[in-house]
């Protein structure tokens, strides 16, 4: 392991600096679907099949969450570094997945696409933010950190060509 001094980071990260600003926007976003339907709502959609699609992505991101988050929750506990199961693909799963189905869902069940726009949101500042969990995550573990962030991307799995024999 790294250096056994770096005092344990908070079991969060950066999720809250990440997470409620993002909210805040999906609030505001949704506010303004709300007050101005005809500039900011889906059209031409019906709200069936947004409904029916925004369930499925609640459902199927719930899921991937606990398994993620449960992984996550033992290994932090463990004081080790989990790098197996969805972590074997990337390094921030959890973002990712909130990135990629829950502010998408919420999106569809209000039938808005300003808040689609939450997602952009939340992964520029997950990039912006997430060099402090790095960080940590380096002093803390070492090689074994470098190794494993070299090989896996940062929010989305990172697709490697297999080299030539």
């Amino acid at each position: 392991m790294g250096d056994e001094q770096a005092p344990k980071m908070f079991f969060w990260g950066i999720g809250p600096s990440v997470s409620v600003p993002t909210l805040v926007y999906a609030a505001l976003a949704g506010a303004a679907t709300y007050l101005w339907p005809t500039w900011f709502a889906i059209h031409g959609i019906p709200y069936p099949a947004l409904l029916t699609a925004g369930v499925i992505l609640l459902l199927v991101g719930t899921a991937f969450q606990m398994i993620a988050g449960w992984a996550l929750m033992r290994a932090y506990h463990q004081d080790r570094l989990v790098t197996t199961g969805v972590y074997a693909v990337c390094r921030n799963p959890l973002y990712a997945n909130i990135i990629l189905t829950f502010l998408p869902a919420l999106a569809l069940l209000c039938r808005s696409w300003l808040m689609l726009t939450a997602s952009v949101v939340m992964y520029v500042l997950t990039r912006l933010l997430i060099h402090r969990e790095e960080e940590y995550l380096q002093q803390r573990f070492g090689q074994e950190y470098l190794d494993y962030r070299r090989r896996t991307g940062a929010i989305f799995p990172t697709i490697r060509r297999r080299s030539k024999m």
